[in-house]
């Protein structure tokens, strides 16, 4: 799959080997989001999201700028997940600390929902964000995001809650 044809101050493009140096430098721009998790910003810990996301059938996306530079990453499953053909996953959505705050996270999500609506039939897109996480919590809120189910712990000792938004363009 190649570029996703996004708005005009950003694109979405698959990640290459060539992206890894990117990739990583967007990790070491978010270690404040890491670090409330069990993650480091490291080559390891990007090879790992990368083979995770291949394993469950994801797309590891770099979030590039006009002039391509990486400014975030977004890791979507497109379809079943869950078993369930027309829901959607977002895996991983990271924006480098310096590109917060101006409405990118924002814009990109309602690129990539509308992107699932439309080439992969996606009716709902599900995520799962980290409770101790109080700003990602209220930015998956405002973008429609509903909290299903009741807080889970996670293997890697994190606790997660389940976020859903039904899509109807």
């Amino acid at each position: 799959m190649g570029t996703v044809a996004a708005e005009n101050d950003f694109s979405l493009r698959p990640v290459t080997a060539d992206d890894l140096p990117a990739v990583l430098a967007v990790y070491r721009q978010s270690e404040d989001f890491l670090a409330l998790g069990t993650a480091a910003a490291s080559p390891e810990t990007v090879q790992k999201d990368l083979a995770l996301s291949a394993e469950a059938g994801g797309i590891f996306y770099g979030i590039f700028d006009r002039d391509g530079l990486m400014r975030g990453v977004l890791d979507v499953i497109p379809a079943g997940f869950g078993g369930e053909r027309f829901h959607a996953f977002i895996e991983l959505l990271m924006i480098a600390q310096p590109y917060r705050g101006a409405g990118l996270g924002a814009r990109v999500l309602a690129h990539i929902e509308q992107f699932l609506y439309r080439d992969h039939l996606a009716r709902a897109v599900l995520a799962a964000v980290q409770t101790n996480n109080p700003a990602a919590l209220r930015f998956w809120a405002r973008q429609g995001y509903n909290t299903i189910g009741a807080p889970e712990l996670q293997p890697d000792g994190t606790t997660t809650v389940m976020l859903r938004k039904t899509l109807d363009f």
